[in-house]
């Protein structure tokens, strides 16, 4: 296996490559020589989008907030509305479905 760090590139090999496969090694890379020496060594490359998992972490936190209101509430004044309990139980389980979601269809990728 090669060495992580920097070693210097002295040769130099020329590919052809149709209109198509440019453009996509052009998305998502800032440096496509970068990307061939990668795949030539390894094989595969592997871009992950995090912006469902940022969704999912923004929507956990909102839950976890509205969890807290709650128990604020509760400890408080001794009680809480049973319909505010009720919405925000059902607001739970929504996020916990959607979280479930989104692993499952991780699992599938794997």
């Amino acid at each position: 296996m090669f060495n992580q760090e920097y070693l210097p590139c002295n040769r130099q090999i020329h590919i052809k490559l149709s209109d198509e496969e440019l453009k996509m090694i052009q998305m998502g890379f800032k440096n496509m020589s970068a990307y061939i020496r990668k795949m030539a060594i390894d094989g595969y490359y592997i871009k992950v989008d995090f912006t469902e998992i940022h969704e999912l972490a923004k929507m956990m936190c909102i839950d976890s907030r509205n969890i807290n209101q709650i128990a604020k509430a509760a400890n408080t004044y001794g009680w809480v509305d049973e319909k505010i309990i009720a919405d925000m139980k059902a607001e739970h389980e929504k996020v916990l479905e959607t979280v479930k979601q989104y692993f499952d269809k991780l699992l599938e990728i794997m």
